[in-house]
């Protein structure tokens, strides 16, 4: 039978040279008087649109199966991972470390992630307990756990990239403040700062080792001048020289009515010096590191944690109370915590 339409025997190409050659349609009967011509016509073309129509059908039942499948193959498959959201704006960098743009601190864990943008690696912040100031840490620190600490702690290395950074100013130096961090140094030898605050050229505060000339000690040492200049350094030490794998609580007090400071280790007052005041520095609070000539220098080696902060000169009898604590209560509220169970 011819597949374009026309009828059988004509021009339509289907080989059938005479009536009597064409092959009966199912169910029917040649008339005697010989086939009815245009019944046969509407009859074939009945036929080829039934097949059209079963043609059509076959194909969209295709399509659906085609997506059925696609749509299995989809929900199988496993999902993009989601990207690191961004916290704040790009993290603070040694070069640009007094920029007025601060970051936004996480608010939901003790350590969180941030990112600057698509093409920047997640770095962690340590989350404010007490307030608004995160820190974020360079991509060497690693927070974690530390040896003989049960405690959240970030672990360094004393390499020129391992720091942490606040965003924005913590510390008021014009006023009355404490200052202690739990710690475990590896150095044997070498300034190793823990805690620093400063703007420019030079800190204002400087929590940490010392070691130069016959001083291998811990110290809290101050800028009581604006123009980094070492004259203007005063320093209170330990009375014991610095130690390393043995934690160390170090407590730095700034008393604005007194006009002193005063250095603690383990609870216990070790030295304390009269000053004229302090240069006033509002910017960023430095974890493991210091600003030194224009240079960032002292990084720490070795772990830190139960790092605090209060907007008051802590009495000899609260610091005392610290140490019984593991360095994380004093019987007053601080106003900045970080790394704290």
């Amino acid at each position: 039978m011819s597949i374009d339409g026309g009828i059988p025997g004509g021009n339509g190409g289907s080989g059938w040279d005479r009536p009597e050659q064409l092959p009966p349609v199912s169910g029917q009967q040649w008339p005697q008087n010989g086939p009815d011509w245009e019944a046969l016509a509407r009859q074939h073309e009945a036929e080829q649109k039934k097949r059209r129509m079963l043609q059509i059908g076959g194909s969209a039942a295709a399509v659906v199966v085609a997506g059925i499948v696609t749509a299995a193959i989809a929900l199988s498959s496993p999902a993009h991972p989601k990207r690191v959201a961004a916290v704040g704006p790009a993290t603070p960098s040694a070069s640009a470390a007094d920029s007025s743009a601060p970051a936004s601190p996480a608010t939901s864990a003790s350590v969180s992630a941030s990112a600057s943008g698509s093409a920047s690696p997640a770095l962690a912040q340590l989350v404010d307990k007490y307030g608004s100031n995160a820190i974020v840490l360079s991509k060497t620190v690693k927070p974690g756990q530390a040896d003989g600490h049960n405690g959240p702690a970030v672990l360094m290395t004393g390499k020129d990239t391992d720091h942490g950074e606040s965003n924005g100013p913590v510390v008021d130096t014009s006023k009355s403040f404490t200052v202690s961090a739990l710690v475990d140094n590896n150095a044997p030898k070498g300034g190793e700062c823990v805690l620093s605050q400063g703007s420019g050229a030079y800190y204002t505060f400087y929590l940490g080792r010392d070691d130069w000339d016959i001083h291998n000690q811990w110290v809290f040492k101050v800028q009581t001048l604006p123009g980094g200049e070492d004259k203007n350094t005063r320093q209170a030490f330990s009375k014991q020289p610095s130690w390393t794998g043995k934690w160390v609580l170090l407590t730095g007090v700034y008393d604005a009515s007194a006009k002193s400071i005063t250095l603690y280790v383990n609870g216990e007052p070790q030295d304390t010096i009269k000053i004229d005041g302090i240069w006033n520095s509002a910017s960023r609070m430095q974890l493991g590191r210091t600003k030194y000539h224009g240079a960032w220098v002292d990084n720490w080696d070795g772990a830190i944690s139960d790092v605090l902060v209060w907007n008051q000169a802590l009495s000899a009898s609260n610091v005392a109370q610290l140490q019984k604590s593991g360095g994380t209560s004093a019987g007053a509220a601080p106003m900045a915590g970080w790394l704290l169970p």
